[in-house]
């Protein structure tokens, strides 16, 4: 399944590889070793206003090989080691990755998918990173203070460049930042809207002015909301720009080309401000080439025949053969993301909240967890993934009872039931065979559900659209709960493309983003949960594993929750 993520975060249904609005908890078998990661996932990501990780402010990153061996200890899942045997990084050389469908585009503002976010991080820096436990720490901005609730001042790394030259300084991160709340295309404003003026203080230092408390602030500055872009490049690349962003990122690697539907090239920015542990200059790689391939058996294929040297799928089928095996490179860890079906409360039939109950107590999560997916994932009720604080193991409030769903139908005047559309990604078989299987499923109650099979951005471009009356989609999910939920279902927000709307349940969300109590962000999440489930605006079954599969030659690769690839301390043996 493809995740999206504007909801941003969509992602393809029947992946298990990285749930991209999906993918979520292990499989029966690393129990103690992912328990173990669900804690450290859990208190990581704990602090409302994080402080700088130890040893992060001078742009050095852990070597490649150190930070390999580290994955292959907490993951849990790997089947093969990068061992720090394999010596120094090397420089030089071309990685070939594969994503699950084609991007959308390449610019920060408006961007809606996973698959998107897998190549802008590269192209681009944020303002404030994660560590691969989800702590936040420091990247464009060196060091940050709160000297109160309302009030983030940043300091800026100096001697930064753009790749068209240009200087990375304070008023680039102002006309960034306003370009993301005021632009007509921003998909990034329910995600920092708290700021309410940027001020330039001097040439490396930047205040921002907050309506309120807004304890996700830092969590929204590690992605999109924090990406920072060459005004000269946007510019000179007007309508193009999401297509062609020349010269537009701080990252470690420069934008070459896309061609729609076969790949995407990156190449080293030699001018890249990180270093490793030892000084050497970062990125290690000359080239990354990114290709879309959707159907998940034939992803795999290609890096077991060296097509491509890492990928982020792994079919359910396959799961038990790859994590036995020695020839490739395993690494697994519970997702921030969840799989769902978004529905459109707007249209007919789905208007009425009881159909839209029917249809979540129809599905039998059991069921496709062991057919589809072979007991790889965990059943999901609701927005909050295992790793996260605010996750209840308790919360399930659908049992799959079909004399249950026909009740709700009595209720909303239809106990006949009645018939709907869901939209699909075509191409992946294991989407495929989800999709039946819940048509099945519902079926017994009295739901017909024809389904619609679309490319993955048209899929996307028809739910942001509201050309839809159910989609099965994904998220890849983010490091604190307010980016699971605000901006899906929020009344009038950029992603809430379930037109969902409940006062009671817009209260929850902005109290709990000024809340400077994490206790009490997490009993109003969990609040909040059972409102919005109750409501049905998304139905959520499966909270995915995220993966990364490579080749043995392929070192210095950290898996992160996030299920981001990043390249920058890649390398090749």
């Amino acid at each position: 399944m493809v995740m999206h993520d504007g909801t941003d975060e969509s992602v393809a249904p029947g992946r298990v590889s990285r749930r991209t609005l999906l993918r979520g908890i292990a499989a029966a078998g690393a129990t103690t070793a992912l328990g173990a990661l669900l804690a450290a996932c859990g208190s990581s990501s704990a602090t409302n206003t994080p402080k700088p990780a130890g040893g992060a402010t001078g742009g050095t990153v852990a070597p490649a090989a150190t930070t390999g061996s580290a994955a292959s200890a907490a993951s849990g899942g790997t089947t093969a080691t990068q061992a720090s045997s394999a010596g120094a990084p090397k420089k030089g050389g071309a990685i070939k990755a594969e994503l699950d469908s084609d991007i959308a585009n390449l610019d920060p503002m408006p961007s809606s998918l996973l698959v998107d976010r897998q190549v802008l991080y590269n192209i681009y820096d944020s303002l404030v990173a994660i560590d691969k436990d989800l702590k936040i720490i420091p990247s464009l901005a060196e060091s940050w203070q709160t000297p109160d609730p309302k009030t983030y001042i940043f300091k800026l790394r100096q001697g930064i460049k753009y790749h068209d030259g240009t200087d990375f300084n304070a008023d680039s991160v102002k006309w960034n930042i306003e370009r993301y709340l005021t632009d007509k295309n921003s998909r990034r404003g329910p995600e920092i809207n708290s700021i309410q003026t940027v001020e330039v203080m001097d040439p490396y230092t930047v205040k921002f002015n907050l309506k309120a408390a807004f304890a996700p602030l830092l969590a929204n500055l590690v992605d999109r909301a924090g990406m920072m872009v060459s005004q000269k490049a946007a510019e000179a690349g007007g309508a193009d720009f999401s297509r062609k962003p020349v010269g537009a990122g701080t990252g470690a690697f420069k934008f070459v080309e896309w061609v729609k539907d076969d790949h995407i090239t990156l190449e080293r920015n030699a001018s890249y401000w990180k270093k490793d542990a030892s000084g050497n200059q970062l990125p290690y790689l000359d080239k990354v080439t990114i290709r879309p391939i959707v159907d998940e058996t034939v992803a795999l294929t290609n890096v077991k025949t060296g097509d491509i040297d890492i990928g982020f799928v792994v079919p359910a089928k396959d799961y038990a053969t790859v994590k036995a095996g020695k020839d490739l490179v395993l690494q697994e860890t519970p997702g921030l993301g969840y799989a769902s079906i978004v529905i459109n409360v707007q249209a007919e039939p789905f208007n009425k909240k009881e159909f839209r109950q029917a249809f979540a107590e129809a599905l039998d999560r059991d069921q496709i967890m062991k057919t589809v997916f072979f007991g790889v994932g965990k059943p999901a009720f609701g927005p909050i993934a295992p790793p996260s604080w605010a996750f209840d193991d308790t919360f399930k409030p659908y049992g799959a009872n079909i004399a249950k769903a026909k009740e709700y139908l009595k209720a909303g005047g239809k106990p006949d039931g009645f018939t709907c559309e869901m939209k699909i990604t075509a191409g992946s078989p294991t989407t495929t065979q989800l999709a039946q299987l819940m048509k099945d499923q519902v079926a017994k109650a009295g739901i017909i559900m024809n389904l619609v099979q679309l490319d993955f951005p048209t899929l996307v471009a028809d739910t942001q659209a509201r050309k839809y009356q159910a989609n099965l989609v994904g998220w890849s999910g983010r490091i604190d709960p307010d980016g699971n939920i605000y901006n899906m279902l929020h009344t009038g927000a950029a992603g809430n493309d379930s037109q969902y709307s409940n006062p009671q349940a817009d209260d929850l969300m902005d109290k709990a983003r000024a809340a400077p109590d994490q206790g009490q962000r997490k009993e109003m999440y969990q609040q909040l949960q059972k409102i919005v489930v109750d409501d049905a605006p998304l139905i959520y079954y499966r909270f995915p594993i995220s993966f990364m599969l490579s080749r043995p030659n392929v070192q210095g690769m950290q898996l992160y929750a996030d299920q981001i690839m990043r390249f920058e301390t890649g390398w090749l043996k």
